[in-house]
């Protein structure tokens, strides 16, 4: 019996080694933030100037990591900065004292972009300069009719565009991307410009632009 029970408690305070493997389901991908830049990648703009908020798109082509041309454009409107509206209380309405003309402004630009310190700047922050060259479409409408009736009398004008500028990229999750850049445009219309304010014409249509770019990498 002594020798029973001793070999009782061997077996109970035997222990079993145990080895288990684990495989992921997919092959593990080493995260390296510069992969993000050597791909095309197409964004949506949101822009910030003199005459307000506008819209448009962003498309990149990387030709290697430091290098990409650029696609961009975008819609807003163009105005005198010293546009402000006052209710009317006879016709009911916002108005613009002494306005004549409703200007909108889609600026197309092609373009080149380098990213810079590449060698001095680990992860996913990345400066950058920039400049394009492109038309711009500047469009009027008479301030005196309705906003819809008043497309039946818009004017179109084309002049050239050009602009330089400096800015970041940020890379998100996965294939996102992010960019923030300030843009200087050259836009001039010529000859006695173009009127949003009686007597003051808009002769460039240019200026400073904050643009905030958010998209994706393919």
């Amino acid at each position: 019996m002594p020798i029973l029970a001793q070999a009782e408690d061997d077996e109970r305070v035997r222990k079993v080694d145990s080895i288990f493997v684990y495989k992921p389901a997919q092959p593990i991908e080493i995260y390296n933030p510069n992969a993000k830049f050597i791909s095309n990648s197409i964004c949506a703009d949101v822009i910030f100037s003199n005459s307000g908020f506008g819209g448009g798109l962003l498309y990149t082509h990387s030709l290697d990591e430091d290098n990409m041309l650029f696609a961009n454009f975008y819609i807003s409107g163009a105005r005198n900065t010293d546009e402000i509206e006052y209710w009317d209380y006879n016709t009911g309405r916002w108005i613009v004292p002494n306005k004549i003309n409703r200007l909108f402004m889609i600026p197309l630009t092609l373009g080149y972009t380098r990213l810079m310190f590449q060698d001095a700047i680990a992860g996913s922050f990345k400066p950058f300069i920039t400049g394009g060259i492109g038309p711009t479409f500047i469009i009027s409408t008479p301030y005196e009719k309705e906003w819809f009736t008043a497309w039946n009398y818009a004017k179109t004008y084309v002049r050239l565009d050009a602009y330089i500028g400096v800015g970041a990229y940020f890379s998100l999750i996965d294939n996102s991307v992010a960019s923030a850049n300030i843009r200087y445009y050259y836009i001039p219309f010529g000859g006695n410009g173009l009127e949003s304010i009686r007597g003051l014409p808009i002769k460039d249509f240019g200026g400073l632009v904050l643009s905030v770019s958010v998209g994706y990498t393919f």
